[in-house]
């Protein structure tokens, strides 16, 4: 090879980029100064070895006793900008202050540029942070009237940074018109999106104003001749000796009170859904849960169960006392009627917090559920998944319309033969 030439990897470029006639910081993503120029150093009045491996914004404080000092906030923009959006961002001329050999701020002014540098994957390696110093430029500009030595003596330098300021504000003028058309598409959708907000909200309140109609016209229609069937079959089998026709009468009878309770108990859940507004009180947990433990005493007594109580999580909430009621009346008894006849029953019923909400938790080691067979119709009107004399399929039906119709939730987790534990989720008022 000629000796004159240069081997291109022979270059130590870590030595050419520490003198290079300019002012530039090599910075990591976290803002960690990696490298930086000679000149730069000696701008600022630092030494290299006091900045390398330190933050951007420790080395370079922002001054305290300036109070409306923007410096700082303008460049951590930047450089936020420039990693999100992976491309280069030029700023506006920033005051920057910068303290001397004494400790003392000084007033200083910079034209800073802030570029990326990508990996084969587009993604940010280092950003090379180049700044301009011109503090001269900006005080002259100040006092050009007065001296006038100094201005024949920066005259190139102003001319300069003429060119600069224009190339940096077109810059700007371009990204503000692209920010100025997102503006205007962003406002667009939004435009569009309420709009097809509003039409739902007609269309619901419509809906929901015929949903409400009829039901008061099922409701008052439905229930007196409801009631005068069954007093009309009461007072049939009062009068009628026939031991046929009383073997068909009490069968009318018993299909006659059905269809009483399931109209009354589908009139019930169409009411919750409505009533949403019912008063919030405050409920202490323990005793309002004993009092309603009272309520079941014979049927825990019969089995044998132990009941657990752990409210200490969440000693408290706020909710309506008769949706509550029925809500742990229902889980607690549906744990006792489907207890199993090989184990004594216990029942856990406890209460933790969750962000903005409260999970009350009936656990019990009863009979339990196959998910995978039921999950779709746990919840569902007239479903029952165990043979016991009093189950109507209605309880969890009414518990979920209780809950969802405040915002809640409502789910289970269950193994046959295991028991089943069934969490409800209320909204924190």
């Amino acid at each position: 090879m000629n000796g004159n030439m240069i081997k291109t990897n022979s270059i130590d470029y870590e030595k050419l980029f520490v003198e290079l006639p300019g002012l530039y910081l090599i910075l990591s993503t976290d803002l960690t100064i990696l490298d930086v120029s000679e000149k730069l150093t000696k701008a600022a009045g630092i030494k290299r070895s006091d900045m390398i491996g330190k933050n951007l914004f420790v080395v370079f404080p922002e001054n305290p006793e300036d109070v409306i000092a923007d410096g700082q906030s303008n460049l951590k923009y930047s450089l936020n900008y420039v990693l999100t959006h992976k491309t280069p961002h030029t700023m506006a001329v920033q005051r920057y202050d910068v303290k001397n050999q004494d400790g003392v701020f000084e007033e200083r002014y910079w034209c800073p540029i802030n570029k990326p540098v990508l990996d084969e994957y587009g993604e940010v390696l280092y950003i090379i942070h180049r700044v301009e110093e011109v503090t001269d430029f900006v005080q002259l500009s100040e006092v050009s009237e007065k001296n006038v030595q100094q201005k024949n003596k920066l005259e190139s330098q102003i001319e300069h940074m003429k060119i600069e300021i224009i190339k940096r504000t077109k810059e700007l003028e371009k990204l503000n018109a692209q920010l100025d058309e997102k503006v205007i598409q962003r406002t667009l959708h939004l435009e569009e999106a309420n709009k097809t907000i509003r039409k739902n909200v007609v269309a619901l309140t419509y809906q929901k104003k015929q949903l409400e109609d009829f039901c008061n016209i099922i409701s008052h229609n439905l229930r007196a001749p409801l009631v005068n069937i069954s007093m009309l079959v009461e007072m049939v089998a009062e009068n009628t000796t026939n031991e046929e026709n009383i073997i068909f009468l009490d069968k009318l009878d018993k299909a006659a009170k059905n269809l009483n309770e399931t109209f009354n108990e589908l009139v019930e859940s169409i009411q919750i859904t409505q009533d949403t507004e019912i008063p919030h009180e405050e409920i202490e947990l323990e005793s309002f849960t004993n009092s309603i433990i009272d309520s079941l005493q014979g049927e825990i007594n019969k089995t044998q169960a132990i009941i657990e109580l752990d409210f200490n999580k969440v000693p408290k909430l706020c909710y309506p006392v008769n949706y509550m009621r029925s809500i742990l009346q229902n889980l607690i008894s549906n744990a006792l009627k489907y207890s199993s006849p090989d184990r004594r029953p216990i029942i856990k019923i406890s209460s933790q917090l969750k962000k903005e909400s409260i999970i009350l938790s009936v656990s019990d080691n009863g009979l339990g559920l196959d998910l995978e067979k039921h999950s779709e119709n746990l919840f569902k009107i007239r479903k029952v998944f165990h043979n016991h004399p009093t189950a109507k399929g209605f309880g969890l039906f009414i518990t979920k319309s209780q809950v969802t119709a405040l915002g809640g939730k409502i789910w289970v987790e269950s193994q046959p033969d295991v028991g089943s534990t069934f969490y409800v989720e209320l909204i924190k008022q």
